[in-house]
């Protein structure tokens, strides 16, 4: 795990959605965007939880429910992602292209909505910072506000979530996860 990970892409989402207020920001299109789309639709399926780590605390591993699935909807134009399959705190992620750039929306426990771009990212990695974010409270309310996928091997992916409060990095959450 990389620890210091999660708080750069929540320095890069700071970043970014300082610049999205002044002017439309299109940090990762065309090719590279495509590609990443590409792997996130190839995730379709259950995800089962192999370690992670919750906001500093462990989670649980569990080989017998989905923690995450994907599915890929609307003629293979979005991909949604569940997170926590089926238990009460469960979030919604769509993932879709906009004019060559990757968008994610996340409709998160918390009751707001991240819209997040992609962002480069290292090899083998589709890393998103937030632009926006809906329903939001009030401007010191926690929010997700990076995001990414590592893409391990066929069936292994690490989930990275970035958080943010009071305008600052507040922690994060990793998942490994293991499709069956």
């Amino acid at each position: 795990m990389r620890p210091f990970h999660v708080t750069l892409l929540s320095l890069s989402a700071l970043l970014l959605t300082a610049a999205c207020q002044s002017s439309p920001v299109n940090p990762s299109t065309g090719t590279a965007s495509q590609e990443n789309y590409e792997r996130i639709k190839a995730l379709e399926g259950d995800w089962y939880l192999v370690s992670g780590v919750r906001l500093g605390k462990e989670v649980e591993a569990n080989m017998e429910a989905p923690f995450i699935t994907y599915e890929v909807s609307s003629a293979g134009h979005s991909v949604i992602e569940k997170l926590f399959a089926g238990q009460p705190g469960e979030m919604t992620s769509v993932y879709y292209m906009d004019k060559g750039l990757l968008k994610m929306d996340h409709y998160c426990s918390l009751g707001n909505q991240p819209r997040m771009f992609a962002i480069p990212g290292a090899e083998g990695e589709a890393a998103f910072a937030v632009g926006e974010v809906g329903n939001f409270p009030d401007e010191d309310a926690l929010y997700i506000s990076s995001h990414s996928l590592e893409f391990n091997g066929p069936n292994e992916l690490t989930v990275y979530w970035g958080a943010t409060e009071a305008g600052a990095p507040s922690g994060g959450s990793m998942y490994k996860v293991k499709k069956l």
